[in-house]
């Protein structure tokens, strides 16, 4: 595999950052996604900042920076759930607002764009304390890379760690962006699942999955293809057509695996972003065990120009909406 990578961005326009869509998240950290608890940023015994808050922090805005971009979510443990939050008057000016201050000048070269997202605990029952909120740092890639931490040290996103980077890391960096740095943003979970009890072999729960693209760089993608692939035990007959009535494309099949090929019928410009690529997913009676060991790899490949293509995968197991209806399947199963 040619790049590990999974990008992530910013919800659509209209779908903002709430408690409900932080239980949709892949609960495990890779490049484009690292978790830190609230004690990462204060001391709770005190309820004071922690005193090498912005040196950990410049760590990790340079790793995330210098490798394609991703989310740092403050108050949110090593497995992905809600620890409570942090507080959002760690500063007399309020929590968000200091962060978006202080972000631009870990890093040198500053920052020129990134969002600092505040989530507070939704009505009723909430897993963030009262005046508490988890906090979603939108680090994107950067044309100014590579950035320099407080240390004086230059970081990477490695195996969905930050470390720190090699000189020929730095050369790297400095050399790219000759070819378009096209890449998926993100793989969700799209609309309502859809429950059929018609197959003769039981009850069946259909899901969407929706694809973005973007173009993370500073050149125009002039042709642009997306290949995804999935066991066959997730894809039934209803899914491939489905697939096929959404979005012109192509599919083939080897043994185990059914793959989609999409042509995106237009260029992508720099830092644009579209959603592309949809392809819809079974659980059902007799694949609920594939489902229930984990592992049921989303897999995909980008193509742009005449550049690297950029592989990578998910595992749809692990969204809370694939889990709810395996739930459901196996509840109406004799």
């Amino acid at each position: 595999m040619e790049s590990e990578r999974l990008t992530i961005q910013p919800p659509p326009p209209g779908e903002p950052w709430t408690e409900d869509r932080l239980s949709n998240l892949i609960p495990y950290e890779h490049e484009a996604q690292e978790f830190k608890g609230s004690g990462f940023i204060y001391v709770k015994a005190t309820g004071q900042l922690r005193p090498d808050f912005l040196d950990n922090l410049s760590k990790q805005v340079s790793a995330f920076c210098n490798a394609g971009g991703g989310r740092l979510f403050l108050g949110i443990d090593d497995v992905g759930r809600v620890d409570g939050g942090v507080p959002i008057d760690l500063r007399h000016n309020g929590t968000r607002e200091w962060l978006e201050d202080v972000l631009p000048g870990t890093v040198d070269p500053p920052l020129t764009s990134f969002d600092v997202h505040e989530i507070r605990p939704r009505r009723g029952e909430s897993e963030i304390l009262p005046d508490h909120a988890i906090y979603v740092l939108d680090l994107p890639d950067s044309e100014d890379a590579p950035h320099q931490a407080r240390d004086r040290r230059y970081y990477l996103r490695i195996a969905g760690k930050s470390r720190p980077m090699s000189h020929r890391h730095v050369l790297d960096i400095l050399q790219r962006r000759h070819d378009p740095d096209v890449a998926v943003a993100s793989v969700d979970p799209y609309g309502q699942p859809e429950l059929s009890e018609d197959d003769p072999r039981g009850p069946c729960v259909l899901l969407r999955l929706r694809t973005r693209l973007r173009n993370q760089g500073g050149v125009l993608a002039e042709h642009v293809g997306l290949e995804v692939t999935l066991p066959r035990f997730a894809v039934n007959s209803a899914c491939r057509r489905r697939t096929l009535q959404e979005q012109d494309g192509t599919i083939t099949q080897s043994p185990g695996n059914v793959t989609f090929f999409f042509y995106h019928p237009g260029p992508l410009f720099p830092r644009q972003e579209v959603i592309y690529g949809t392809v819809w997913i079974a659980v059902h009676s007799t694949n609920v065990d594939h489902y229930a060991a984990g592992r049921v790899l989303l897999r995909w490949r980008v193509f742009a120009d005449h550049a690297k293509f950029v592989t990578s995968e998910v595992d749809v197991s692990a969204y809370s909406v694939v889990q709810r209806s395996l739930r459901l399947v196996q509840d109406r199963l004799p």
